[in-house]
């Protein structure tokens, strides 16, 4: 998966649906964003552009450009460097449910518990 994937991903799953949205929220500029999503990997833009960009959407640095995920319990808000590659989805699902309730949390949960219960 790319950085323009990534990106793209997160803002779906951030319900984010402009890249002028995306800038307004990141202070990132929106034809940087755009450069981004239309040049795919021959586009590398600045450190300080993707710090921008993961604190708005939550991730890390290096998840946007690599895929890897801060380890389990980070709270760097972007701006540090991991090295376990733990698995990308545990991050957006941590941040995901951050927003809902308690009772959400426990309802997602029970399902989970359910899913693996049905794969083994």
């Amino acid at each position: 998966m790319s950085l323009a994937q990534r990106l793209h991903t997160l803002m779906r799953w951030r319900g984010i649906k402009s890249q002028n949205q995306l800038a307004r929220i990141s202070g990132a500029s929106q034809s940087c964003i755009h450069r981004i999503l239309t040049r795919n990997d021959r586009y590398e833009p600045s450190r300080a552009t993707l710090l921008r960009l993961a604190r708005a959407l939550d991730t890390s640095v290096p998840w946007l450009t690599d895929g890897v995920a801060p380890g389990p319990g980070s709270t760097c808000n972007g701006a540090c460097q991991h090295n376990e590659a733990d698995d990308p989805y545990d991050t957006e699902i941590r941040a995901l449910l951050r927003q809902h309730s308690e009772s959400v949390k426990k309802a997602v949960l029970q399902l989970l518990r359910l899913m693996r219960k049905e794969a083994s």
